[in-house]
């Protein structure tokens, strides 16, 4: 048996395993991530060559709530390295659910593409703390129903393991009033082998970028919609001005403004381009693209489910912002980065099985499920 038959067998024997875990954390409630060790539903496609931990980049996140899944869907043909991240907060559902389909419905054709779903399987594995939205979300996927997660925007403090400070003071001296920033993934860039859980968690991140020689990589998030409405004082105001943007490390942003023009091509989808900014230490976009020699984006697709005036919000059928667009949106950005990107180093990733985007809309996220 080969070594590609080998690991899909592996994945295959863990699948139902994986499975039950789900099942009984669904069952047992949104207790703590450590009453209740979160495995998420992940069944990996053909594309997928091999698997590994996050603890293989950083011994000490092995056994904890904090350790995470990675998938590798290498074509054995030289080209570009990407690595994709959903779920660095875990209610962002659109991020991990196009991480997701990455891993059960592609094949990378050239240069290798990493995939990790639940960047922060700990966040993923809580209710979320803004609107109470539901844990699981129900949808129809090739083999039937499937629950995809809904968690909250941070670490757990059970697996935090210590209390939040009165303040946050990141390592390069950024000071943030709320002291539960601390447990924000993306401030907790480049991290720290002897920092916080949530730091050590993007010091493993940044050790499996440089050991993988990561060429650029696409933080996955959501923010809340760019609809205007009345405040709880009568006033209009606009929620959210991140919806749709593309925040590109400085190296970047030519790959980026070229990725918006081609998205707006295909979906209809205007897009904001922006610039890290120094002064905002911590987050992907800037640090890793300052810490290796890869370039380092993050996207926004707008969740209704974040804005706090909706009586209702739904993650995954609104009628403007269904899932189905926002996975669609943040698939054809990877797609237009990893080909400008190509075009610019002569470093191609091409990618088989990338669902075009009225073909998603027309059929939903769970057409490209297992």
């Amino acid at each position: 048996m080969g070594d590609k038959e080998e690991t899909n067998d592996m994945l295959k024997k863990t699948h139902m395993a994986l499975l039950l875990t789900l099942f009984l954390g669904f069952f047992a409630g949104s207790g703590t991530a450590r009453s209740a060790f979160f495995h998420p539903d992940i069944r990996p496609g053909y594309g997928v060559t091999s698997q590994a931990w996050l603890s293989k980049y950083f011994a000490p996140l092995k056994g904890t709530n904090l350790d995470a899944p990675v998938y590798f869907l290498d074509s054995g043909k030289p080209g570009a390295t990407a690595l994709v991240l959903g779920g660095t907060h875990g209610r962002e559902i659109a991020g991990f659910t196009a991480a997701m389909i990455l891993i059960e419905s592609t094949e990378v054709i050239k240069g290798r593409l990493i995939v990790i779903p639940y960047a922060n399987r700990s966040a993923v594995s809580i209710q979320d703390k803004l609107n109470r939205i539901s844990r699981f979300h129900p949808i129809v996927s090739r083999s039937g129903k499937r629950y995809l997660p809904y968690g909250d925007r941070l670490t757990d403090p059970a697996d935090q393991g210590r209390p939040d400070p009165d303040k946050f003071v990141h390592p390069s001296g950024l000071v943030l009033k709320d002291g539960r920033e601390s447990r924000n993934l993306n401030r907790a860039y480049p991290g720290k082998a002897d920092g916080t859980p949530t730091q050590q968690l993007a010091y493993a991140i940044m050790e499996l970028i440089r050991q993988e020689k990561v060429d650029f990589n696409l933080d996955l998030h959501e923010t809340r919609t760019p609809e205007y409405h009345l405040d709880d004082q009568g006033k209009i105001v606009r929620d959210d001005k991140l919806a749709y943007m593309l925040v590109c490390h400085p190296r970047g942003m030519e790959t980026g403004a070229q990725a918006l023009f081609d998205l707006e091509l295909d979906t209809g989808v205007t897009g904001k381009l922006e610039k890290s900014n120094p002064g905002f230490q911590g987050l992907s976009h800037l640090e890793i693209g300052n810490a290796t020699g890869g370039i380092s984006f993050l996207y926004e697709t707008p969740n209704p489910a974040m804005d706090r005036w909706r009586e209702k919000p739904d993650p995954i059928g609104d009628p403007k912002y269904p899932l189905a667009h926002r996975v669609g949106v943040s698939l054809r950005i990877l797609k237009y980065l990893a080909d400008h990107f190509g075009a610019r180093t002569g470093k191609e990733l091409s990618i088989k099985g990338l669902p075009e985007y009225p073909e998603i809309m027309k059929k939903g996220v769970g057409a490209f499920l297992n």
